[in-house]
């Protein structure tokens, strides 16, 4: 974890790039239709500390750091 994540003005984390080795796909095929647009989806954890979903070119999705 990085002793001071890089933030923009509005608050948001600025890494795109993933911690290697911690992409993972959630399988919610068998939880039924109220969980099934979670089946599928990857996420991976940012330098930060905080686990986001990734977009299709593997890229972390806009987020905030986690709070101290």
């Amino acid at each position: 974890m990085a002793d001071t994540p890089a933030v923009t003005v509005h608050g948001y984390c600025s890494n795109t790039t993933p911690v290697p080795g911690t992409v993972r796909t959630i399988n919610a095929k068998n939880t039924g239709p109220k969980f099934f647009h979670l089946h599928g989806r990857r996420y991976g954890k940012c330098p930060c500390g905080k686990e986001v979903s990734l977009t299709e070119r593997n890229n972390l999705r806009r987020h905030k750091p986690p709070q101290e």
